[in-house]
């Protein structure tokens, strides 16, 4: 699999976070300074936590529209030990760049593929992951649905997963009919923010087509506080569930730093986890949910 620093074999990804972010800006949109993580000392300093509590590797899915900077995820790596798989393609309709609007499909999904196999721009560091692919609201726009079908396509050139942003509706599972439609796989698909939706029955519908359940915004209490996600993942679990569920933090903002007061990179290793092994959740299930799953989806 294909980190900032080059392939690793898969059992080297160990303890895994599937969607974070360590360098991103959403200021430029928002106008609001808690948006940009530019620092990357601090960056450093927060993902070193993460590596103290026994975590091995994140995937940073800063991509287009959010200032993915490859050469400081190099850095990163190689000054924290931690791998870092990055992604590709377009966030979501209000942070598209304007070019968006008149690239065609084909030509979208050929500099996905293109930062998959040749690396970004002259880089030469490669994405290991596509996404995060997102959809602002309730619905698909046109241009949303265009970049959709060109992540399909370059997952279809190279096999690299896809990975979706979903926020606060059944919204994925309209992403994963566009992708479907394109030959995609769902068992190659993460449905990102599955917990921003505490929804039994879309997490279920989920699971039925085949695709990853991601719960990734533990420690955003914002959004739900982490006793009712504990609640829903337990019951996930218990529902037999445990093979396509993935973990994270979502990491996006300064207050969601230490160094500003927030819960940190080491929130689910330190703090969540624990309680899950107080709700009866065994070793073996964690192990499957923040290692064996995150190695299928990378590999």
């Amino acid at each position: 699999m294909m980190t900032v620093l080059g392939e690793i074999k898969p059992e080297k990804l160990g303890i895994t976070m599937t969607h974070e972010h360590l360098l991103i800006d959403t200021y430029w949109i928002t106008d609001r300074v808690d948006d940009l993580l530019n620092d990357e000392d601090i960056a450093v300093e927060e993902l070193l936590l993460f590596k103290k509590a026994g975590g091995d590797s994140i995937v940073e899915l800063t991509n287009g529209g959010l200032k993915r900077n490859p050469q400081a995820l190099k850095r990163i790596s190689e000054r924290t030990g931690v791998n870092i798989i990055m992604g590709c393609g377009w966030y979501r309709g209000p942070y598209y760049p304007e070019e968006i609007t008149y690239r065609s499909t084909d030509d979208l999904a050929q500099e996905m593929i293109a930062d998959l196999t040749e690396g970004v721009e002259d880089s030469g560091i490669k994405a290991g992951i596509i996404g995060e692919i997102g959809v602002n609201l309730d619905y698909i726009t046109p241009a949303e649905e265009r970049v959709l079908r060109a992540a399909a396509r370059a997952h279809n050139q190279t096999g690299k997963a896809v990975t979706l942003h979903a926020e606060y509706c059944s919204v994925g599972l309209d992403q994963l009919k566009i992708l479907e439609e394109e030959g995609v796989d769902p068992e190659r698909v993460i449905v990102g923010h599955a917990d921003s939706f505490l929804n039994l029955n879309y997490h279920e519908e989920i699971y039925r087509r085949g695709a990853f359940i991601q719960f990734d915004g533990i420690g955003r209490d914002h959004i739900y506080p982490d006793g009712m996600r504990l609640k829903s993942l337990v019951e996930l679990i218990k529902r037999g569930y445990v093979e396509k569920i993935l973990l994270s933090t979502d990491r996006c903002r300064r207050s969601d730093l230490r160094l500003y007061g927030g819960k940190g990179y080491d929130h689910l290793l330190v703090e969540f986890i624990p309680k899950l092994k107080e709700a009866g959740i065994t070793e073996r299930e964690i192990e499957i949910m923040i290692v064996e799953n995150p190695k299928i989806i990378l590999s």
